[in-house]
Parts: C-alpha cells; sequence; structure tokens
C-alpha cells in the first residue's frame, strides 16, 4: 500500500528561542524553510527520506535542505545574538557615566576606598606574591599595568590576576545578600582603565555596570569582568557579544571545593576576572565567540541542571528604577567568612558575660547554607590560612579569645593555638530548618557554673544587614584603611593621598595617575 508522496511529515512547532537553538535554515521540514515539509519528500516510495536513510510513515522526521538566507551583518558573518545576549551588551553600551547617580556615586567611593583597604591588607600574603612573580616574569608590552604594592608593570590579564589575589585574600573585600563578593571584578576596571588611560568618571560607569550585571543571570565574574573592561575598551554591541561569549562559554566555574581548603578559594575569582579581560582583548582585535552562549543548543541555559526550557529567568537592566546595584553591597568591619560577620559584631557583649576559661559549652544554630560551608568537619581542624578563615568554630573561639579578629588571627600559631582548640571542641553548631539568608545565628553558651544565656545576630526577618550589623559609616571606612595602612607599614602620607584620589576616583582624568600612587607601598620583600 503506497501514501500520496505529497502528503506532509507532522509540522514541529517551534518558538523563536527554540529556533535559535537549532539554526533557521535547517528546519525546512518542520515547515519553516522555503516549500515546507511536503516539498521536500521523495517520490522513490512509501518511508523513503530524499537523503535515502528509512523512517516509520507518519513521525516526525525533520532533515535539513536549502533555504537558509544568512540574517545578519556581523562581524566574521557570526550568527545572530541570543535574547539574553542581546539584553546585556544594549545596557553595557548605552551606559554611560552620567547614568550614576548621586546615591550610586557615594556607594562607589565607598566601595573603592573599602576595596582598597581589602588589596592592601592581602599584601605580602603567600597567594599574591606567587601571583606577582607570575606578573614579573612577563613584562608588559604595548598595554602596560601595574600590580599594586610591588610596582611590576605587566600585561592586563597577568595584572588582574595579581590584583584580584590582593582584594580576595584576607576575605576582607564587600558582599552582598547572597555571599558574592562583588569587588572581585574592579581590578578588571583597574588594569584596562590605566593601559587605555580612561578618567576616573569612565572606570566608575565600567564598575558599576559590572555591579548591575551581578543581579542578573549572566553567567559569573567572567562575564561581568569583561563587559567592565570591554566598556573602557569602547567596543560596539558586536565585540561587545563576541567579548561576552568568550568569557562565558570556557569559564562555566566549578565550586570552589568543600572542607579543608586550598589556595584556590582565594584565586579562583582573580582566575575568572582575568580571563574576562582576556575575552575583551580578543574581541577588540577581532575574534569572533560563539553566538547564542545562552540560548543557543548547547548554551548556558540548555545544560543548566533542571532546566528543561532551555530558557534563563527574564530580566531587566537596569535591574530596578529607584536604585542600581552598587547601593546594595555591603562592607565588613573584620577579615572573615560573611556568615561570621553578626556575632563579631556583638563579641563585645558576649566577652562582658563570659570568659574562654568560663565555658562549659557553646552552641550556634544557623542557616543550613552557613552550615554547610563553614561548619563542616575539616573546620574543627584547620590546618592552613584558607581554612581557619572559612572555620566558624575557630572564628568563634579566636574571636573569645582575643575580643577581635584580624588579619593576623589566622597565623598557624594562632589555629593551633591549644585554648582555642579547647574552645573549638566544646563547640556545636547545627541548621535550623527554614533559616535562610546569610548571617543569621543564635548562640547559646553554658557556663562550667550552669549559667546559661543566648545571644541572637539576626531580627525577625533573620537577615545580616539590618538592625543587628548597621552600614559602615565614613568614619569606619575611614578607620578601616587606617588601620590596615598602619598594619602594612604604609606612610601616612601615602595613606592620605590614597583616602583623597581613591575616595574620588570620578574627579581624575586620568586613571593611570590613580595606579601609579599606589604602586608601591608598604615594605615587600623581593619577589
Amino acid at each position: 500500500m503506497s501514501r500520496n508522496i505529497t502528503e506532509a511529515a507532522p509540522v514541529l512547532q517551534l518558538d523563536r528561542r527554540e529556533l535559535l537553538k537549532v539554526g533557521a535554515g535547517a528546519m525546512v521540514a518542520a515547515g519553516l524553510g522555503a516549500g515546507g515539509a511536503g516539498a521536500q519528500e521523495s517520490a522513490q516510495g512509501e518511508g523513503i527520506h530524499p537523503a535515502g536513510s528509512m523512517r516509520v510513515p507518519g513521525e516526525i522526521a525533520p532533515f535539513t535542505g536549502p533555504g537558509y538566507r544568512y540574517p545578519g551583518k556581523r562581524l566574521g558573518f557570526n550568527g545572530p545574538m541570543d535574547d539574553t545576549t542581546a539584553k546585556i551588551v544594549k545596557f553595557v553600551h548605552d551606559f554611560k557615566p552620567s547614568d550614576v547617580t548621586p546615591s550610586a556615586k557615594r556607594h562607589f567611593d565607598k566601595t573603592m576606598i573599602d576595596s582598597l583597604s581589602a588589596i592592601i591588607s592581602g599584601f605580602e600574603l603567600e597567594e599574591p606574591r606567587l601571583a606577582a612573580q607570575m606578573a614579573k616574569m612577563c613584562p608588559a608590552g604595548e598595554l602596560k599595568c601595574t600590580v599594586l604594592g610591588y610596582g611590576v608593570s605587566t600585561t592586563p590579564e597577568l595584572a588582574t590576576f595579581a590584583n584580584g589575589s590582593l582584594i580576595r585574600e584576607t576575605d576582607y573585600n564587600d558582599t552582598e545578600y547572597g555571599g558574592s563578593h562583588n569587588s572581585i571584578l574592579i581590578p578588571a576596571a583597574l588594569s584596562i582603565g590605566e593601559a587605555f588611560h580612561r578618567s576616573g568618571a569612565e572606570v566608575m560607569a565600567a564598575i558599576v555596570i559590572a555591579y548591575e550585571l551581578f543581579g542578573v543571570p549572566s553567567g559569573g565574574e567572567a562575564v561581568v569582568s569583561c563587559m567592565a573592561a570591554a566598556k573602557l575598551m569602547d567596543l560596539d554591541e558586536d565585540r561587545l557579544a563576541n567579548a561576552l561569549s568568550i568569557a562565558l562559554t570556557p569559564h562555566v566555574a566549578l565550586n570552589k571545593g568543600v572542607g579543608a581548603m586550598s589556595m584556590w578559594k582565594n584565586l579562583r575569582s582573580a582566575e575568572a576576572t582575568k580571563c574576562g579581560v582576556w575575552a575583551a582583548l580578543l574581541a577588540r582585535q577581532g575574534m569572533t565567540g560563539p553566538p547564542q552562549p545562552y540560548e543557543g543548543r548547547g548554551g548556558l541555559w540548555s545544560t543548566q541542571r533542571g532546566n528543561i526550557s532551555g530558557m534563563g529567568r527574564e530580566f531587566t537592566l537596569p535591574i530596578r528604577q529607584d536604585t542600581l546595584g552598587i547601593e546594595g553591597n555591603w562592607f565588613k568591619r573584620r577579615p572573615a567568612e560573611a556568615s561570621s560577620q553578626g556575632i563579631l559584631y556583638i563579641m563585645k557583649d558576649i566577652r562582658a558575660w563570659v570568659k574562654p576559661e568560663e565555658v562549659a559549652s557553646i552552641h550556634f544554630d544557623t542557616s543550613y547554607g552557613v552550615w554547610e560551608e563553614i561548619c563542616d568537619a575539616p573546620k574543627w581542624d584547620p590546618r592552613n590560612r584558607q581554612t581557619a578563615d572559612h572555620s566558624l568554630p575557630y572564628i568563634i573561639a579566636r574571636a573569645l579569645i582575643d575580643g577581635d579578629i584580624y588579619i593576623d588571627s589566622y597565623e598557624e600559631a594562632k589555629f593551633m593555638d591549644p585554648l582555642a582548640r579547647d574552645l573549638m571542641n566544646k563547640t556545636t553548631i547545627g541548621p535550623v530548618n527554614g533559616w535562610i539568608g546569610l548571617g543569621m545565628g543564635r548562640m547559646t553558651i553554658t557556663k562550667k557554673s550552669g549559667e546559661t544565656k543566648v545571644f541572637d545576630t539576626y531580627d525577625g526577618n533573620r537577615q545580616l544587614q539590618d538592625s543587628t550589623y548597621p552600614q559602615m559609616t565614613d568614619d569606619e571606612m575611614r578607620n578601616k584603611l587606617t588601620r590596615v595602612c598602619a598594619y602594612q607599614k604604609v606612610s601616612t602620607v601615602q595613606r592620605d593621598e590614597a583616602f583623597k584620589v581613591w575616595g574620588d576616583l570620578a574627579s581624575v582624568k586620568d586613571f593611570a595617575d590613580a595606579m601609579k600612587l599606589m604602586a608601591n607601598f608598604g615594605q615587600p620583600k623581593a619577589l
């Protein structure tokens, strides 16, 4: 029994996003190309595909054929952007320094002072020294960038990596409710702002852009740092899209690790930011990247676990009309993991009630996410700096003993201190069902006398940045920089000039001058 050869196979119904995944011209058999499915049938007999392969009559059987015509005018005849890419690059391209509101400008100024404090605090520790040594091996070429503190002139990507290691080393940089340390992107803007002699206002706009992108599903650190760098290179939307894709597609990072921590805990962000700068430089030279890194076949959305639709969540840029993303970050008073900041903030009250030698037991209730990251088994026996500053039991013990946590709290003599180990052995920590967010906790301390007292670090909303942990004032920001400069032997003259310049970068005409100011500081050993 034969079938009429003009009978069309069932048509696949695809929307625009699905079409992007497959390629418009490839779907002629689905009725989406010239002639439709019926025009492609063969007269060789029932069930015979034009290419000669067999199929069951009536089944959906798409095939490829003529009909596609290149739809765009992109560099290198690259394919059309997907929706997410187009939305991001348009925002980046159109954003201007004048779009930074006075409120956002004030928060940017505080962010840069805070970031400078974090950079100086990490000076001369092991990872930044290794990164500076790597940068020294590769002297600067046409584009000259500075490794802060060490005065090394190197390439943009290696300067970004070295300065990124400084800003993240001591866990003293800013954070937000989701736990991201958004200032990790800043070294990308520092490097490109210096290399291309951009104004401080242009650097400010690039950093504000990147903070905004942290709030949308853009793909992480490599992408946001890439967009900051590419903005400072003044790339058009086509090259911006290529830079984004080159940054995203090879650099979807894995977790920093659990349990005992390695050096990579502090360097993974520096690596991502370095790759973002490299992607922007490649795109500037004309390199093209996969055109649909989000919604295309094999793109980010289709590879995310549990994402059947292959689509990301909808978003707008800017995210809110009344505030910019940079206004949502907050600053640390102490160099320690973000979730410990609340309990450290009230440590003075705790120590007024109990002395370390009086403690019989400590129990700390917190959220599952906090418990999972900084309270798992290896955190009761930290053997390196990286594990110690992510060990809540150690941070609590050290703060009870010293009254504070600072850069030197993570030296081996301190995390191996028998008194600290004794307090850690009296400590238990557990998650509370339904608690979410960053930094909430309830500490119950029992004295050897039998007295018990509870200390809370959250209000009814169980959030860290609220009445239990207010934003740092301008005076606190200055004191933070003052203390870290004294610790790292930065002169008061250099410190005061840095506070003046880095606290108002929008007034700097050539950003290279701001970098030159901090090219050398402290008393580093020879690399």
